[in-house]
């Protein structure tokens, strides 16, 4: 089970990184930056005035307002609900965004069908009146009911939009001011791309993956069986054959342990110093050939001789890792898992494809054996 602490930490630093390249992110002029579950990183924002508008556009897209009339649009229809949890389906908000044409999302993921974003740009095309509400539901730092809310609205072809916090799933806070949308488009990755006066637009995913790709589910279960293990230290970024160049050893025990537990090692081992034979016994689940002597043999790591331990407090640094599935092949008991590094804004991929290969054994475990770059 996934280390709550550890999805903290990298929910902090995934917010310390979009700040300046992700979704929503900018630097003191963009709307709320959204986590990779679409939670709000705070429920109130100091957001300035939209700039002038671009040289042509008119005035009523400079200084929008929502306009006062029934939404218009094809209401929310629940495509997957069995992905939502009892208490949001009873919420009083989710009650609310199903009788809107609304795309409704839980901890980044859209259960709803895509038609209300078909018919809200359609509206933009034909310069009629329509909206679209997009309601992302998750749970926050602290497990608590959390909602990053987006009000986009067609007048008569302007474009704009709001946004606005839940107090849990109860109420709403809708942000009295509107900001104009200079163009709208659906990708091929189900994202919103949006061009708006800030310099990070905030890009909402809002078509699942289960619509656009046939094997989504298999794809899911691999990257979160396969990938996210070790997804922060070895994946994405080089390629190995080995869990000494996959990255620091204590880095990789770290991650393993976080996905494994429901704490810490620190909490565990109640300090800074860590047993080597525990560690050793935890690799030694994901990779072969791992021994003491890996980690007293690294320049990297703090080792103590006489006690067996290493001395770790943490603070790696970096940024999030925005990795997805796109092929798998498998022949015996090898399995290969072609993925990519994508844009958190876009989902458009970057870089290199890579090839995750493992051996997988008859008691269901698994060992890593190479990453390679395929192209």
């Amino acid at each position: 089970m996934r280390n709550r602490v550890l999805g903290l930490m990298t929910a902090l630093l995934l917010i310390a990184s979009l700040a300046a390249c992700g979704s929503g992110g900018g630097k003191g002029s963009t709307p709320p930056s959204m986590a990779s579950g679409g939670a709000p990183v705070g429920e109130q924002s100091s957001r300035p005035a939209p700039e002038e508008a671009p040289s042509g556009e008119s005035p009523s897209q400079a200084d929008p307002q929502a306009p006062a009339r029934e939404p218009a649009g094809s209401p929310a229809v629940i495509d997957y609900p069995e992905l939502a949890p009892q208490e949001l389906a009873e919420s009083p908000l989710y009650r609310e965004a199903l009788e809107r044409p609304s795309v409704i999302i839980w901890d980044g993921e859209p259960l709803t069908n895509a038609q209300p974003v078909k018919d809200f740009l359609a509206a933009v095309e034909q310069k009629k009146d329509g909206d679209l509400y997009i309601y992302s539901f998750s749970w926050d730092y602290f497990d608590r009911p959390s909602l990053y809310y987006q009000h986009f609205f067609c007048d008569a072809g302007d474009v704009a939009y709001r946004y606005g916090a839940g107090e849990g799933w109860n109420s709403l806070n809708e942000d009295d001011q509107s900001y104009p949308v200079y163009s709208c488009t659906l990708n091929e990755y189900g994202y919103l791309i949006l061009k708006d006066d800030f310099t990070e637009p905030n890009n909402p995913r809002v078509v699942n993956d289960r619509a656009l790709y046939s094997d989504a589910e298999e794809r899911q279960r691999l990257y979160h069986t396969y990938i996210v293990p070790i997804a922060y230290t070895a994946m994405g970024n080089s390629a190995w054959s080995s869990a000494k160049e996959a990255g620091n050893l204590v880095w990789l025990f770290e991650e393993i342990y976080g996905y494994e537990n429901d704490d810490t090692p620190w909490d565990h081992f109640g300090g800074s110093d860590w047993p080597v034979d525990e560690m050793v016994e935890t690799l030694s689940r994901y990779f072969d050939d791992i021994s003491a002597s890996d980690f007293s043999s690294s320049r990297k790591i703090d080792y103590n001789a006489q006690t067996g331990t290493v001395h770790y407090e943490g603070g790696r640094g970096g940024g999030p890792k925005c990795l997805r599935v796109v092929g798998h092949a498998q022949e015996g008991d090898r399995l290969a898992i072609d993925y990519v590094n994508y844009n958190y804004a876009t989902g458009v991929p970057e870089g290199d494809t890579y090839r995750l290969t493992v051996r997988l054994l008859e008691d269901g475990s698994f060992r890593y054996l190479t990453n390679e770059v395929i192209k």
